[in-house]
């Protein structure tokens, strides 16, 4: 009698399991921390404004356009595809500075605008799909793979652009403060001409390439750069479960 127990207990262990279950979850998911660096190269910035080297400009280091990001990912991982589900705060880099824009007539280095950020930057939420591709053996400790993808997201601005303007101009705050003046010299003794709130709400394009190193499915770094609406560089690292 014992002896056909288990025999019928080894039958029932060998049988498959009934169809529509499964053993295991049908798909990872990670949690990351990523960081961003995100800028506009000179050589855009020079369409627009001049700068100190250019010919007959005045020595004023015309501003770079920085800002770093900081934030929090999800990502549902049905294979091959990564969704990735982000939210992150971008915090502003550019200082105070002259902007000298270009004219396509006679050139006045005299006329820019004097530009101060306050509390400038901005909360992003998002949604991204990138496609991973192993690059060395997935059934390794330690493997490679690259992901390319993109998508979409919105960005709640804070904070507003301090400017002043060259003396002259009608709407200047103060008419009577160094009225023929160019903006280098009436931001630090003139009030400020005007508080310029960017939009509150802005859409966010994201084309992202990353290399990413995997570590026995527990843990990852990946290395990425891409379109973050600014061109970026970063890195996120976090936990597969």
């Amino acid at each position: 009698m014992l002896h056909t127990i288990l025999l019928m207990t080894n039958l029932a262990s060998a049988e498959e399991e009934p169809p529509g279950t499964t053993s295991r979850r049908a798909a990872k998911m990670e949690t990351n921390f990523r960081y961003r660096s995100l800028t506009v190269p000179d050589s855009v910035l020079d369409i627009w404004y001049f700068d100190e080297d250019d010919a007959g400009a005045n020595p004023y280091k015309r501003p770079s356009i920085r800002a770093y990001v900081v934030g929090l990912e999800f990502v549902l991982k049905p294979e091959p595809v990564n969704w990735i589900f982000y939210v992150e705060w971008m915090g502003n880099q550019i200082d105070e500075g002259y902007w000298d824009d270009v004219e396509d007539g006679n050139v006045n280095h005299d006329d820019g605008n004097w530009v101060k950020p306050d509390g400038f930057g901005a909360i992003l939420l998002g949604a991204n799909g990138g496609r991973e591709l192993p690059v060395t053996n997935p059934d390794a400790d330690v493997w490679m793979s690259l992901m390319l993808g993109g998508g979409l997201g919105v960005a709640f601005m804070t904070g507003e652009l301090i400017e002043w303007n060259p003396g002259g101009d009608p709407e200047n705050t103060d008419v009577g403060c160094l009225p023929e003046a160019a903006a280098y010299d009436r931001y630090s003794a003139c009030a400020a001409d005007s508080n310029t709130r960017v939009p509150g709400v802005l859409p966010v394009l994201d084309l992202q390439a990353s290399v990413k190193v995997n570590f026995a499915d527990r843990a990852h770094i990946r290395l990425e750069g891409g379109l973050h609406n600014l061109l970026y560089v970063g890195t996120a690292v976090g936990a597969t479960f």
